[in-house]
């Protein structure tokens, strides 16, 4: 029995994936079935019941994962403890494109949890000085030209209006909203580049009329009415949004895949261990 066999049990017992967790640790997904299944013969039971396409925990791998959770806890705590005390608390250069509001929580809960870390942290969305990062967060169709990607998450994006809309509790098609004013985030930004593609396919273009770079801003025009626009489901979650509602339009389902974009070079150490907590958190929310 190795670590990396209760590693790779632990981690797909969390996701329920096993495809997930060879993202994690950058393997092919049949080595890290290989290794459950090596496992399981060595402990002489099943620890996943397997249906199509899903794997689901029965009783004895519950039992393990419980009793794994305390012990990676108290051995990453260890880990953790050594490394701080080590010179490598080099600085942690990061550049969100993407979920600012999501990932700039996780920041803050990854540093309560290692309080010696230090960051840069940039969400311009015209930078182009890449080298100046370790890291980065962007969309699944970002090219950075010599950068590891591993995606985190694919978050659904939603056309969101003020509760009080005339538009709120029907059932619309995208054609339905062309007399309407839109707001938006970034006339460059992913999310408004899908809103505009799907409405020129239903034979309009949107009426911008608020192009806003403060994300609490531009959900203030929406919650007041002045106009609709795109948001991610995923920062609708974090904290502090003003009272606004999805709106149900039939013919505008938009996925968003988020990713983090790294260095090979420089993804050790703290640069490492803080990729795997974004990782980590934003598959487990």
């Amino acid at each position: 029995m190795e670590l990396l066999q209760l590693r790779y049990f632990y981690d797909s017992a969390r996701y329920l994936s096993i495809s997930k967790t060879a993202e994690k640790y950058m393997v092919p997904s049949s080595s890290v079935s290989v290794s459950i299944k090596r496992l399981e013969k060595e402990l002489g039971c099943k620890l996943f019941d397997r249906l199509p396409n899903r794997i689901l925990l029965n009783d004895n791998g519950k039992k393990l994962f419980e009793a794994l959770t305390v012990v990676f806890e108290e051995l990453d705590s260890v880990i953790s403890s050594i490394a701080d005390s080590t010179d490598n608390l080099r600085e942690i250069r990061i550049l969100v494109k993407a979920l600012r509001t999501v990932i700039t929580d996780k920041i803050v809960q990854y540093k309560y949890k290692y309080t010696n870390t230090c960051f840069r942290l940039s969400t311009d969305f015209d930078e182009k000085n890449y080298d100046n990062y370790d890291v980065i967060i962007d969309n699944e169709k970002a090219d950075y030209v010599g950068w590891e990607r591993l995606e985190l998450c694919k978050q659904r994006i939603l056309i969101y209006a003020s509760p009080k809309s005339h538009l709120c509790g029907n059932k619309l098609r995208l054609e339905q909203l062309s007399g309407e004013n839109f707001a938006n985030l970034s006339l460059y930004g992913n999310q408004y580049q899908m809103l505009l593609k799907a409405c020129h396919k239903s034979g309009f273009s949107p009426n911008l009329v608020a192009q806003i770079n403060d994300s609490a801003c531009f959900m203030r025009i929406i919650s007041s009415g002045v106009a609709i626009g795109v948001a991610g489901e995923m920062y609708m979650k974090v904290g502090n949004i003003p009272e606004v509602v999805p709106l149900e339009v039939a013919d505008f389902k938009e996925y968003q895949p988020i990713c983090i974009y790294y260095k090979k070079e420089t993804a050790y150490g703290n640069v490492k261990r803080f990729i795997d907590f974004i990782h980590d958190n934003i598959q487990s929310d």
